[in-house]
């Protein structure tokens, strides 16, 4: 009998334990860089800027927290949030269903219908933002790989070119 009640104490003790730990780990944000898997540059803001309406351009990785990105679930898809300005990842105008949308920093909302700030992630590499069954895939615009180049939305392309293979690496 006792050795019944320590097996059921043990079994209790760890699972308390796990929860705790589960639980402050949900707390703690966990930071990526967004870098292109080609040109190995980041996503940054344009200027350093922090600001709603900040373009995103790509850029060589610094280490800069405004190179950090925390991905954020939001029921089935992610919210891409900056580090430095606590704001999301939002095609311009919410332009989510336009090809060469420029994506820039804009505050986060989590309401059920902000759909511009909605990503999904595939197994190629590719991040898409939500826009129905047309899907716009994260795209260097012009497919230019240099310092400054804005990004962009486009229609995902069947061969996933290289201005549309992005990887989140942790910060």
């Amino acid at each position: 009998m006792r050795k019944s009640i320590l097996a059921v104490f043990a079994a209790l003790l760890v699972v308390f334990t796990m929860n705790v730990s589960t639980a402050a780990d949900a707390d703690a944000a966990t930071y990526h860089v967004l870098k292109n898997k080609y040109s190995g540059k980041c996503a940054t803001p344009k200027g350093n800027g922090t600001s709603n309406g900040t373009i995103i351009t790509l850029w060589d990785c610094t280490g800069s927290p405004l190179q950090h990105w925390e991905i954020r679930m939001d029921g089935g898809s992610y919210q891409i949030v900056n580090r430095a300005s606590g704001r999301c990842l939002t095609p311009y105008g919410n332009g989510y269903k336009t090809d060469g949308a420029v994506l820039a920093l804009w505050d986060c909302d989590t309401s059920s219908t902000n759909y511009p700030q909605l990503f999904d992630y595939s197994q190629a590499w590719t991040w898409t933002a939500y826009s129905g069954p047309d899907y716009r895939c994260l795209t260097n615009k012009g497919g230019s790989h240099a310092n400054g180049t804005y990004l962009t939305l486009w229609r995902c392309a069947d061969d996933y070119p290289t201005e549309q293979q992005w990887v989140f690496n942790y910060a």
